[in-house]
């Protein structure tokens, strides 16, 4: 009890009843990203018989949708720029995913609402997925991305216009948010260097952290201050949200269930291609050349192989 000037006496409230709501109420939308990326690594696991925890085999990677350079470009899998940001691979990678986007997901949701947030993440992530893209096409390498990172950069750029708009420069928000990007872009120089002279192919995608990051600001600066949707609007645009994302693991799924390639990249589709031959196998090796030859058709390779199978089927 307090004692009020008089004598009159109030209750007052204990600590746990003033305490801040806990987070799955405080950012839905968050907890449910975080949700969306876990199940789909445990499904990834499982798939792996639980061998890929450290290290995802990359047919499990192609399988559940990773966004490929070859495939996305000339076989059309465009859904793959989407599916490949709930796709991890390692519980390293998913952890450090999972608790940059519990740290960055809560302060842009509460500042924009989950109906802005929603469609910022995806778009985001495709961008950077784009990006990956578009790098691994300049530099002609093979190039399989997977990752949540470039849709949580997104989330950070985001961060940092809304800190500038609603603080100016001083912003905590917007010096926190920045401070955290330029740490994540050092790191993956530095990991992607280490990578490049002195280990496999590998490292942090910096052209997904980049392009994610760019188009998160551009989106958050296009935002009306003042503007709110109703609860029953924002409601749909999540939905609707979801099922893109339905949508396009639909897509993936239906295509790694058909089609026994897809699971594989250029070097999975040589080996398949080569063992179809030694199997007698013509049509299956005829049909994993042809796909070679759309991914890689200059690859001397997928000459070689193709040389194989006309000598050995006779065609």
């Amino acid at each position: 009890m307090s004692t009020l000037p008089g004598g009159t006496q109030v209750p007052v409230r204990a600590a746990a009843d003033v305490a801040a709501p806990p987070l799955y109420r405080q950012a839905p939308l968050t907890v449910a990203l975080v949700a969306a990326n876990v199940l789909v690594f445990l499904a990834e696991a499982a798939s792996s018989g639980f061998v890929g925890l450290a290290a995802m085999p990359s047919a499990v990677l192609h399988a559940f949708g990773g966004n490929e350079v070859a495939a996305t470009l000339y076989e059309h899998r465009y859904e793959t720029l989407l599916t490949s940001c709930f796709v991890h691979a390692s519980i390293v990678h998913l952890t450090f995913n999972m608790v940059a986007l519990v740290l960055i997901g809560p302060p842009v949701e509460r500042a924009a609402g989950a109906a802005r947030m929603a469609p910022l993440y995806l778009l985001a992530g495709i961008a950077g997925s784009s990006g990956s893209t578009f790098f691994g096409w300049l530099s002609g390498a093979q190039r399989l991305s997977v990752g949540a990172s470039g849709a949580i950069c997104g989330l950070a750029g985001a961060a940092v216009v809304i800190g500038w708009r609603l603080d100016g420069r001083k912003s905590p928000l917007m010096r926190a948010m920045a401070g955290w990007l330029v740490a994540i872009f050092v790191l993956g120089a530095v990991v992607s260097f280490r990578f490049l002279f002195g280990g496999p192919n590998g490292g942090f995608d910096n052209a997904a952290h980049a392009a994610g990051a760019l188009a998160g600001a551009s989106i958050a600066a296009g935002w009306r201050r003042g503007v709110a949707y109703t609860k029953g609007a924002s409601g749909w645009v999540v939905v609707l949200c979801a099922c893109v994302c339905l949508g396009a693991g639909i897509r993936v799924a239906r295509i790694t269930l058909t089609d026994p390639l897809a699971s594989l990249g250029v070097d999975g589709r040589l080996a398949y291609a080569a063992r179809a031959i030694d199997d007698g196998r013509c049509h299956d090796a005829r049909v994993a050349i042809v796909s070679l030859k759309r991914l890689a058709p200059g690859a001397p390779e997928v000459r070689l192989i193709e040389r194989n199978y006309r000598d050995r089927c006779g065609l």
